[in-house]
C-alpha cells in the first residue's frame, strides 16, 4: 500500500512537471545521474562500479553500485548492491578545472547475494549462532577526492558494521588495523 502510494505521489508530481515548458528536459536532466564510478575494494566488491547523484549545493552526494567478487578470491563469486550516501564539507578549487574534496564523510548500506548469504537465520543453525545475518552489511567511510576537469580519483578509509562489533566484542578477534579497509575509485563528471 505505501509504494502504491509514493508511486501515485511521483507520478502527480512528474505530471505537474510536464505541464510546465521544457519540462521533458528538466525531468530527463534530474533522473541522469552526475557521475559514473569505478572502485577497487572497500567493502562493497573486489570491483564495483555505479553512479551517483550529486545535489545542487555539491554537499551531498548519493549513488548505487554494483559489486563482484571473482570466484578465484572467494569460495564462490560474491555479487552485492550498494547504496551510498556522503557529505562533502570541506572542498576548495584550484584554478578553473581542478577541485579537491578534503573530507568526504558517508554511510553505505550492502546487500550480498549467493548461497553463502542470508537475511534470515537458516534452519540448520541453532538459534544464536550468528547475531546479525551475513548478507546485509552497514558500513561508514572517510576520505577524499580530487577532480580535474571531467575526471576525478577519491579514496574511501572505511569500516563495516561487523568488524566494530566483533572489535568490541574481542580485540584479540580482530585488531584495529584489520578493522579497516580501504577503496580506490574513478570517477567520471557527466554533468
Amino acid at each position: 500500500m505505501r509504494c502504491f502510494a509514493i508511486l501515485i505521489l511521483i507520478s502527480l508530481h512528474l505530471n505537474v512537471l510536464a505541464n510546465e515548458p521544457d519540462s521533458t528536459q528538466r525531468i530527463i536532466d534530474r533522473l541522469l545521474p552526475n557521475n559514473v564510478v569505478l572502485q577497487f575494494a572497500g567493502n562493497i566488491g573486489m570491483f564495483s562500479t555505479g553512479v551517483r547523484y550529486v545535489t545542487p549545493n555539491k554537499h551531498w552526494k548519493g549513488g548505487i553500485m554494483y559489486g563482484f567478487v571473482p570466484a578465484r578470491y572467494a569460495d564462490d563469486p560474491i555479487h552485492s548492491l550498494t547504496l551510498k550516501g556522503q557529505y562533502s564539507g570541506f572542498h576548495r578549487e584550484y584554478g578553473a578545472d581542478t577541485k579537491v574534496e578534503w573530507l568526504n564523510v558517508g554511510i553505505w548500506y550492502n546487500s550480498s547475494f549467493g548461497s553463502k548469504y542470508f537475511k534470515k537465520l537458516p534452519g540448520y543453525y541453532d538459534s544464536g549462532y550468528y547475531y546479525f545475518t551475513t548478507a546485509l552489511n552497514v558500513g561508514l567511510t572517510l576520505g577524499s577526492e580530487l577532480k580535474y576537469k571531467k575526471w576525478g580519483i577519491y579514496y574511501e578509509l572505511g569500516t563495516t558494521d561487523k568488524r566494530t562489533i566483533n572489535y568490541i566484542k574481542s580485540a584479540k578477534a580482530i585488531t584495529w588495523h584489520e578493522m579497516w579497509n580501504i577503496g580506490l575509485g574513478v570517477v567520471y563528471h557527466l554533468k
